[in-house]
């Protein structure tokens, strides 16, 4: 789990070196290039861009199995190996920072850069450090992003209640009935126990099935990461559904 994590992490590395480049050259040649004629439609490039990347990811879902990590005694996904929307946003706000710093303009105009500046910094930050990940053990379910961390032990779900619609939100919500057991960093609102799944590489529907699973069945739960579990866990999946 950790190599193919780590591996994540590094391309990811490279997908933002290449996100804050692209943003800037981006930037410059918008503002260069401004006038009143067909070129002006530059700028509206990234913000097609934009909206494209948005609209992909509450339309795509990973179609990958869940990975089994005897060591790690986990059962795990990574993100897909495909372009993140994140990388996407890295690179329009460092293009409207640069774009709003380049052109000459009265007013408010300073109020963009000073918006969208520390945006870029944060997220690059950010990105530089995780990638989407999901893992489930023994003792319960840690999913981390760039931007926040959660970890909620099986004793805090309720067992009676499956995860919530995941089909059209790129989300799955996990049923949480204690949440003084929940850890959540990061930027989330309270009590937002939310897996990412359009961040990552397993069928949400998989990924679903596993967790109720697991909060319905305690006594499969100290097997979690085992060869032998997790061929189990796919014939009670098949069974269930």
């Amino acid at each position: 789990m950790r190599e193919t994590i780590d591996g994540a992490v590094r391309r990811q590395r490279v997908a933002v070196a290449v996100a804050v480049v692209v943003g800037l050259l981006w930037g410059a040649v918008a503002a260069s290039a401004r006038t009143s004629g067909p070129v002006a439609l530059l700028t509206l490039v990234p913000i097609a861009v934009l909206l494209w990347a948005t609209f992909r990811v509450f339309s795509r879902h990973g179609a990958g199995e869940l990975r089994a990590d005897e060591p790690e005694r986990a059962f795990f996904a990574p993100p897909p190996n495909r372009a993140s929307y994140l990388w996407l946003l890295l690179s329009f706000l460092t293009y409207t920072t640069a774009y709003q710093l380049m052109v000459e303009r009265e007013g408010m105009w300073w109020l963009y850069p000073v918006l969208s500046g520390p945006c870029a910094l944060v997220l690059s930050i950010a990105l530089w450090r995780r990638v989407s990940t999901v893992a489930l053990t023994p003792d319960g379910i840690a999913a981390e992003g760039p931007l926040r961390q959660l970890w909620v032990p099986w004793e805090a779900l309720d067992p009676a209640v499956a995860g919530a619609s995941y089909r059209h939100s790129g989300q799955l919500r996990l049923p949480v009935r204690k949440w003084d057991l929940v850890r959540l960093r990061g930027i989330a609102p309270r009590r937002s126990a939310i897996v990412e799944t359009a961040e990552l590489d397993v069928t949400p529907g998989l990924l679903a099935g596993a967790v109720a699973h697991y909060a319905a069945h305690p006594e499969h739960r100290a097997a979690i990461g085992t060869p032998q579990e997790y061929a189990r866990l796919g014939q009670a999946l098949a069974g269930e559904g």
